[in-house]
């Protein structure tokens, strides 16, 4: 079994982009593969954080950018348990970095501290520090990504000692399943481990949560053997389990989205909110300028993005600001007289004290406004299909989403009318062309 000792270091809540990343990947004896990087975190690293770990603005100006080390992190990863001290942290700050690009990081988990506390027991405090501290193990270069990473290596091997690997073994794949009154684990262990859309189903025949996965068989298991309230609360209501293949992760996610708008399950509480009910708009003020704006959706118009909150549209914009050296006084998210405070650090030209024209100014605001429209569809997208005898599709017309399906390999000619007599059609929306818009954009960290 291979383990990857994974630390990073982040520019702080609440954005947690990375600075530094440190991966050693080890079979329990020895170190059999390792990645170190900086990472340019594409915002600025706050005060606090630099005095904690020595990581500025200046230190990762020419470091790689997360989606140019993306694809060696999964191979680093790829078949290994990731394990960390506080695993929940790390492993959910690498998961949401790989969640902007459109993929969806996956590995099994183990986490140093509670080891620690069940295998080592006695010591006053587990946080990293003061456990090595007690173990005499010696920690180089403390608060950066490779020397924290390395001291959590040595402590995981203390705790292998301790424990044969069957130990491990019990931890990562035998937690308790919650117990329902109509599933069984022999029914369980019956589901796919293939691409598709499953579907739990309660005592009155209906659908309570709808969920898409690349092994239906994993992800069911992992919903049985969660402890948290809701999913224990779910499973314990689960009849019946079925689900249709799909053959690739790209049409069960289409598939998901569209069967979750049609169903709308109880337990897909994410998926049931209302969708975006905040917009980032523009206008021109009276003084020509063009201004951005948090707004209601509703009452909106000029919309360049939708959110589903407040805090993620104004954590959007910020992100915007910093990258087109905008004016955070003409986003509406700062209020004064005297310029704003990314003038004073020089991160904005000073359109807001007259440094800086309008013609300027507005020039890079519809620069940005322009590079974010939506980009139009361009052609059908064929995939895997469920079994070896046909491929997918993913079908587009004149630049519009119109649906998906499987056609047999023995079909030759793949024009628009062939295609649409194996098609299954569903609505062009929002969410469909975000989930086409990502897979596109991620060619490059399929894994």
């Amino acid at each position: 079994m291979l383990y990857s000792i994974i630390d990073v270091e982040t520019t702080g809540y609440p954005k947690n982009k990375i600075t530094d990343i440190s991966i050693f990947t080890t079979d329990g004896e020895k170190i059999i593969n390792e990645f170190h990087t900086l990472i340019n975190p594409r915002t600025s690293i706050p005060y606090n954080i630099t005095r904690l770990t020595g990581i500025s603005d200046a230190t990762v100006k020419d470091a790689p950018f997360f989606h140019q080390v993306a694809k060696q992190i999964i191979d680093t990863t790829r078949n290994a348990i990731f394990v960390a001290h506080n695993v929940n942290f790390d492993f959910n700050v690498i998961k949401n970095e790989f969640k902007e690009l459109g993929y969806f990081y996956r590995r099994k988990k183990l986490c140093t501290v509670k080891l620690a506390r069940k295998h080592i027991p006695g010591h006053k405090s587990y946080s990293l520090g003061k456990i090595c501290k007690d173990l005499n193990i010696k920690i180089e270069n403390r608060h950066r990504a490779k020397g924290d990473a390395f001291a959590t290596y040595k402590l995981f091997k203390l705790i292998i000692k301790t424990k044969n690997s069957s130990f491990f073994d019990e931890i990562i794949y035998n937690k308790q399943l919650t117990v329902s009154n109509f599933i069984n684990e022999k029914e369980l262990d019956k589901l796919p481990n293939k691409i598709g859309v499953y579907y739990f189903w309660n005592e009155q025949k209906e659908i309570i949560y709808i969920g898409k996965s690349i092994n239906i068989k994993d992800r069911v298991l992992s919903h049985f053997r969660d402890d948290k309230k809701k999913e224990i609360k779910m499973c314990q209501q689960v009849k019946n389990i079925t689900y249709e293949l799909t053959g690739s992760d790209l049409i069960a996610q289409l598939k998901e989205s569209d069967e979750i708008k049609k169903h709308n399950p109880i337990f897909n509480i994410r998926q049931r909110r209302l969708g975006e009910t905040y917009a980032l708009t523009y206008f021109t003020n009276k003084n020509g300028i063009i201004e951005l704006k948090i707004n209601y959706l509703k009452s909106s118009t000029n919309v360049i993005h939708t959110y589903e909150g407040l805090k993620k549209g104004k954590d959007h914009l910020q992100n915007i600001i910093e990258k087109n050296q905008l004016c955070p006084i003409f986003c509406q998210l700062e209020k004064s007289q005297n310029g704003c405070f990314n003038f004073q650090i020089k991160k904005c030209s000073g359109i807001c004290c007259g440094n800086e024209t309008k013609e300027k100014y507005n020039k890079k605001v519809l620069k940005f406004i322009a590079s974010s429209k939506p980009k139009k569809l361009l052609k059908t997208i064929f995939t895997k299909g469920r079994s070896n005898n046909e491929q997918g599709f993913v079908f587009i017309n004149k630049g519009a989403y119109l649906g998906y399906g499987f056609i047999p390999k023995k079909e030759d000619d793949l024009n628009n009318l062939t295609l649409e007599k194996y098609l299954i059609s569903n609505k062009d929306n929002r969410d469909a062309r975000r989930i086409i818009n990502s897979f596109l954009k991620r060619n490059n960290t399929n894994e």
